[in-house]
C-alpha cells in the first residue's frame, strides 16, 4: 500500500492538459482536534478511480477553511497531481433541522394568527351589520318604549360582547405577532449562517490503472475552540478538594460534528510562532523611551486567550472516558467515545478529568475592605494535572457557594481559592479615638491613625485566619511614616502589608491594635490618606 500526501497548491498551478473525469463525494469529518483557538478537522472517503486523470470535488466541508492548512493523503495505487480549494455558489444548502423545525413553528404560528384576524373580521361585519339596521319600526310607525329599552338592551349586551372579545383577539394577535416575528429573526440568523456557498476541495488523482483509494483531508479552521472551566468541591475542612475538569466546547463552522472523535488540545495554532527578538533599548533626556512596556499581566493575558463562553454539565462520570496526552508543546485530552457538537456558536460541556488534590484551609480577612472572613483553600501539587487558566464554580459542603478563578500561571506549589465568605465570623475595624488629633510641629504637620481591629468566631469549631492590613508606603523624603503600634503583627517592609496569623477558639473574641502616623510638610497635601 502506497502512501502519497500534498499540501495546498496555489490556483496559478497549471494543470495537466488531458481531459478529467469530475467525481462528487460528499464527505462528512470522522474527527476534530479542537484547540484553545481553532480547530483541525480530518475527513475520509473510500473509492474507485478509474484509469487516467480524475478531479475528485470533495463537498461536506466547513464554511471557512484556512487554505494555507488544507493537507490531503492518499492510500493507494493513486499519484495525486494538484489540491485546490474553491466555492461553488450554485449548489443549494442542504436543509438543517434547525430550519425545518423553525419553519415548522413558524407556518403553526402563522395559522393560529390566520384564525384570530378571521374571527375579528366576522366580529367587525357583525358589528356592521347590527348598526346598520338599528331602526326600530317603519319610518311612520311609533316606537313602543318597551320595544326600544329591549333594542338598547340587545345593543349594549351584543356589542360590549363584541368588543370585549375584539380585546382579548387584539391581545392574543399581538403575542402571536411577537412569536413570528422572533422566530423570523431566527431563521434569518440561521439562513445568514448556514447559506454559505459550499466549500470544495478538487483533488486531482492520476492512476495507470483502476484502483480503490482511500483519501484523507484535513484543514484549519478558527471558528471553533474550548474553554476550561472547574467545579471545586469541599466537604470537610479535614479532607482533600475535589476538582472537576470540564470543557466548553463551541463551534461555528457551519457543519455540525455529529457522532465523531474529539481531541481537545491545550495549542493554540492561530498564535504567533515566531520567536520574540530584543532590540535595543535607547534612552536619553528630555525624550521618550523607545520601548513600551507591556503591563498586561499575565493572568490578563491568558484570561483574553481565551473564547467567552458559559455552560452547565451534571453527566461528570463521563471524564472516565478521557485520555490524558503530553506532548512536546502541548496536552492533549482524547475520550474514548464520541461526541456531537452543533454548529450553533454555544457552548457544550463535557468532562475532561476528575481527581481529589491535597489541600489544607485557612481563613482571610481584610478589614479595610470587607467586614467578613473568606475561607481559602490551599491546594498543593496542582501542577501534576495540566490545569489552564479558568472560571471555577465553588461547591462547600454540597452547597454551590459561587465562582472564582483558577489561575495557574504562577510559579509557586500552591495553588489558592477562595471558597467564599462565612457569615459565622465577624469582622470590625473601628477608629481608635486617642489618635484622631493631628500633632502640629515646627513646619511639619504628624497625622496619626488608629484602629482596633476585632475577630470573633461564632463557630462550633476553632479556626485559623489570616488577617491582613497595610501601612503607606512613602515615595517622597518628606513624608515619613511611622509604626506605632501593630500588636504582633509581621510587617513586610516592602509592600507595607501588616500580617496576623491568630488561632480563635469557638464563641471568642480577639483585639489587634493597629496605629502608624504619617508626616509631612504642613504647607502640603497628601493624596490617598
Amino acid at each position: 500500500m502506497k502512501i502519497k500526501s500534498i499540501a495546498l497548491l496555489t490556483v496559478l498551478l497549471i494543470k495537466p492538459l488531458i481531459a478529467s473525469n469530475e467525481v462528487n463525494i460528499k464527505t462528512n469529518p470522522v474527527s476534530v482536534k479542537v484547540f484553545l483557538r481553532g480547530a483541525e478537522l480530518q475527513h475520509t472517503a473510500k473509492l474507485k478511480v478509474d484509469k487516467g486523470i480524475t478531479d475528485l470535488v470533495l463537498g461536506g466541508l466547513a464554511s471557512n477553511i484556512d487554505r494555507n492548512s488544507i493537507n490531503v493523503t492518499a492510500k493507494g495505487e493513486v499519484l495525486i497531481v494538484s489540491v485546490l480549494q474553491r466555492f461553488d455558489y450554485l449548489k443549494p444548502a442542504e436543509e438543517n433541522s434547525q430550519i425545518i423545525s423553525l419553519e415548522d413553528s413558524l407556518e403553526a404560528w402563522n395559522r393560529k394568527l390566520s384564525l384570530k384576524q378571521n374571527e375579528n373580521e366576522i366580529l367587525k361585519l357583525e358589528i356592521d351589520l347590527i348598526l346598520a339596521n338599528k331602526q326600530i319600526g317603519g319610518g311612520n310607525k311609533d316606537v313602543n318604549i318597551t320595544e326600544l329599552n329591549k333594542m338598547a338592551d340587545y345593543l349594549r349586551k351584543r356589542i360590549g360582547e363584541i368588543k370585549t372579545r375584539q380585546l382579548s383577539l387584539a391581545y392574543d394577535m399581538k403575542k402571536l405577532e411577537k412569536e413570528i416575528e422572533r422566530i423570523k429573526k431566527q431563521l434569518e440568523e440561521l439562513n445568514a449562517r448556514l447559506n454559505r456557498p459550499s466549500n470544495e476541495v478538487v483533488v486531482t488523482v492520476s492512476a495507470k490503472n483502476t484502483a480503490a483509494i482511500e483519501l484523507s483531508l484535513s484543514y484549519f479552521i478558527y471558528e471553533a475552540g474550548w474553554q476550561p472551566v472547574y467545579d471545586v468541591r469541599v466537604n470537610r475542612l479535614d479532607a482533600p478538594a475535589y476538582l472537576n475538569y470540564k470543557a466548553n466546547i463551541r463551534q461555528n463552522s457551519g457543519l455540525d460534528w455529529n457522532d465523531i472523535n474529539i481531541i481537545l488540545s491545550t495549542r493554540s495554532p492561530d498564535q504567533n510562532n515566531n520567536k520574540p527578538v530584543l532590540n535595543p533599548w535607547f534612552i536619553d533626556f528630555q525624550t521618550h523611551a523607545l520601548y513600551k512596556e507591556d503591563r498586561m499581566s499575565i493572568a490578563q493575558k491568558a484570561a483574553a486567550a481565551l473564547p467567552v463562553s458559559s455552560g452547565n454539565f451534571t453527566a461528570e462520570t463521563m471524564a472516565d472516558y478521557f485520555m490524558v496526552e503530553e506532548k512536546q508543546l502541548s496536552v492533549e485530552f482524547t475520550p474514548s467515545i464520541k461526541y456531537s457538537i452543533p454548529s450553533d456558536n454555544k457552548p457544550h460541556t463535557v468532562a475532561i478529568q476528575e481527581f481529589s488534590i491535597p489541600a489544607y484551609y485557612e481563613y482571610y480577612a481584610a478589614p479595610k475592605l470587607d467586614a467578613n472572613a473568606f475561607l481559602l483553600a490551599y491546594l498543593t501539587k496542582w501542577n501534576n494535572y495540566n490545569l489552564l487558566p479558568g472560571q471555577a464554580n465553588i461547591y462547600f459542603d454540597n452547597s454551590y457557594v459561587g465562582q472564582s478563578f483558577i489561575n495557574t500561571l504562577i510559579t509557586r506549589d500552591t495553588l489558592v481559592i477562595s471558597l467564599g465568605r462565612d457569615q459565622n465570623i465577624t469582622v470590625k475595624r473601628e477608629v481608635l479615638k486617642d489618635f484622631t488629633e493631628d500633632k502640629f510641629l515646627s513646619s511639619d504637620v504628624e497625622r496619626f491613625f488608629g484602629y482596633d481591629i476585632v475577630l470573633r468566631n461564632n463557630k462550633s469549631s476553632d479556626i485559623n485566619i489570616l488577617v491582613e492590613e497595610q501601612i503607606p508606603i512613602s515615595k517622597n523624603e518628606d513624608i515619613k511614616v511611622k509604626v506605632i503600634d501593630i500588636e504582633g503583627g509581621r510587617l513586610n517592609q516592602k509592600d507595607g502589608f501588616v500580617t496576623w496569623k491568630i488561632n480563635l477558639e469557638p464563641s471568642k473574641s480577639i483585639n489587634r491594635k493597629f496605629v502608624y502616623s504619617v508626616r509631612y510638610p504642613k504647607d502640603k497635601t497628601i493624596s490617598g490618606i
